[in-house]
């Protein structure tokens, strides 16, 4: 991976504390196999999901919505419209008592606002997930009640001013994924889930309170 894309996924605060570490021996020490071992078993282990859940990233955002469920450009909510049928496969052991609503939050440029309606007492939530995949916020039902809200999405190092009636979470890293879920009581309870999933909204800080846009789709060649 090139150091660009390093940056862009880390944040240049996680590199430069890397950077910082002291090297665990002097150039002229040698270290043990066993030494040799535990460095790459811990470098692997750091890096892994991170390398894992950009793959992830990439494959989700690299289709136009409606294509794949789930799948759509960054920085939009891809919601699924009924269950998971029996040979879904993106994520392991899908819910079958919510609809899932998806989105990769793409911060290297400026800040999102993400907007959940109000949901009159039903059930949902909104983790976001760093790309270490650990959840790090979760408005909804049980943490932030179920009226309506907005909540500005930082970066890392993000040093700007909150706009009036935001509520704001920080990122660990510049891209987040967001698996969002509102209880549904089965077939005959979508049409009402739906209307719930159309009020989940991802507006750039920059186009916060102007016309919306739709996101760009760049398809891109994946290796």
């Amino acid at each position: 991976m090139k150091r660009t894309d390093l940056v862009s996924l880390f944040g240049a605060g996680v590199l430069a504390a890397l950077a910082a570490q002291p090297a665990p021996a002097s150039a002229g020490t040698v270290i043990t196999e066993q030494e040799a071992h535990a460095i790459g078993v811990d470098a692997y282990l750091y890096f892994y999901p991170l390398a894992t859940m950009d793959i992830t990233r990439r494959v989700a955002t690299n289709v136009e919505a409606g294509i794949v469920p789930g799948f759509g450009p960054a920085n939009k909510f891809q919601s699924f419209t009924a269950y998971p049928t029996a040979d879904y496969k993106a994520v392991v052991r899908p819910n079958f008592d919510t609809l899932y609503s998806s989105a990769f939050l793409d911060l290297t440029s400026e800040p999102m606002i993400v907007s959940a309606p109000e949901t009159s007492g039903r059930y949902y939530l909104l983790p976001m997930l760093d790309m270490w995949s650990d959840v790090f916020a979760s408005p909804g039902w049980r943490t932030t009640g179920t009226v309506a809200a907005n909540y500005l999405v930082t970066p890392p190092g993000w040093t700007g001013a909150v706009p009036n009636g935001l509520q704001r979470i920080s990122a660990p890293t510049r891209f987040v994924w967001i698996i969002g879920r509102t209880k549904t009581d089965g077939p005959d309870d979508y049409d009402a889930v739906h209307k719930i999933q159309a009020g989940y909204k991802i507006t750039p800080l920059s186009q916060w309170g102007k016309a919306a846009a739709t996101p760009a789709v760049r398809l891109r060649w994946i290796p």
